[in-house]
């Protein structure tokens, strides 16, 4: 029953595949070329702002407090919002201020690059700078990738096409089958295996969908995968979490039983020693190497738990908060633990960002990246060259 079926139905699904696919081709393009990019995308800061990233004096690291001390000197009118205090080695400390840029006449400079060893400015620019010049490159090729540089509207349209995107990569598998003979008979996974090869020396348009086909196939788990966290990434308060949430057991981030804590308003440096406390009571053998502070300072969230200040590998980074007035964690998030839909939530930016793999799961991203790029561009060139073949020479392009 199944041939049949899918033969009934193969031309509504070549349809479908066509025009999401030409709806898509642009914003794929861009999401392909500049998440690529964006998988490296400390490296070549670092390689083009050398004087932001590399440190002045890299051989003393000072506290958490006397860091946001000398800050406070430095900058008194700007409340620092993310500190970034144990870099890796050789590189700066940077940090982002949580003032309002509309209240400024020229771009804030809110990205700010310390010194470990003293704790002084070495560098500032704007976070939110453009374009194409050396500070503000990366900082707008990575808004582009996530937003369009178009804030919520942008967010909008890349998990919307994200979704569409997901549908339509099921959508492309399912074409890729023959229709004859049954899945279950040895002629079909031969036919089917002719599918992921790229025979060359035929036409210049064989050979396009024979690409565009057998790259699909090879990167189809990787390009699903980056489909649905892009639209968890975009659109996760709106759509995605609360779907999982609907669909899959969840646990709260309420933690679990704490090691003894102060009742009492505790210091900047305590509250990381707790929060480094608790994450070792959970197999975490790490201190956090980043810090939010709520405008008010009632709250600090540590994360970036690597001795290293590198993002470690696998599901990503315990998140704790602590109460600044009584020194208890609120709420605590560590990866890997949880109830399946928490895993699931947990999945989603380290595979999109290929750190789920360290270097090698980046690698894999970029060059998937690029991978839909190639996607897109074949696919446009088969249409095109369909448009102009008369119906009966349509049949099997």
């Amino acid at each position: 029953m199944a041939v049949p079926i899918l033969k009934t139905v193969r031309p509504r699904l070549v349809l479908m595949h066509r025009y999401s696919g030409l709806i898509l081709s642009l914003v794929l393009f861009i999401a392909g070329l500049t998440g690529s990019i964006c998988a490296f995308q400390d490296e070549i800061d670092a390689a083009l702002n050398p004087d932001l990233f590399q440190a002045a004096h890299p051989d003393h690291l000072l506290p958490l407090s006397a860091l946001l001390a000398r800050l406070k000197e430095q900058r008194p009118s700007e409340p620092i919002a993310v500190l970034m205090y144990r870099p890796q080695p050789g590189r700066s400390i940077e940090a982002f201020s949580s003032s309002d840029p509309s209240d400024e006449e020229s771009p804030l400079q809110n990205e700010i690059f310390l010194d470990p060893s003293s704790g002084f400015i070495q560098g500032l620019r704007p976070a939110e700078g453009c374009c194409f010049n050396r500070r503000a490159l990366m900082p707008f090729l990575y808004r582009v990738h996530y937003s369009l540089d178009l804030g919520k509207t942008g967010s909008w349209i890349l998990g919307l096409s994200a979704i569409l995107w997901t549908v339509d990569c099921l959508v492309g598998l399912i074409l890729t089958f023959p229709l004859h003979p049954a899945a279950w008979k040895k002629d079909f996974w031969e036919r089917w295996g002719k599918a992921w090869t790229i025979a060359f020396g035929r036409s210049f348009i064989r050979l396009t969908f024979d690409l565009h086909r057998a790259i699909s196939l090879w990167l189809w788990v990787i390009l699903l995968g980056i489909a649905i966290s892009g639209v968890a990434l975009a659109l996760g308060d709106e759509v995605f979490e609360p779907v999982v949430r609907a669909v899959l057991p969840t646990d709260s981030s309420e933690p679990p039983e704490q090691p003894q804590t102060p009742l009492h308003a505790v210091i900047i440096d305590e509250a990381e020693s707790i929060a480094a406390a608790f994450v070792q009571s959970q197999g975490v053998h790490a201190r956090p190497a980043a810090v939010l502070l709520a405008p008010d300072g009632s709250t600090a969230t540590f994360y970036l738990f690597s001795n290293s200040g590198a993002v470690p590998t696998g599901l990503g980074s315990p998140l704790i908060t602590v109460d600044m007035k009584t020194g208890r964690i609120i709420s605590g998030e560590i990866p890997g633990k949880g109830a399946l839909g928490n895993l699931v939530l947990q999945l989603q930016f380290p595979w999109h960002s290929g750190e789920i793999a360290g270097l090698a799961g980046r690698i894999v991203i970029c060059i998937s990246g690029l991978a839909v790029c190639v996607l897109t561009v074949t696919g446009v060139m088969i249409w095109w060259r369909k448009r102009r073949l008369p119906p009966g020479r349509q049949k099997g392009l």
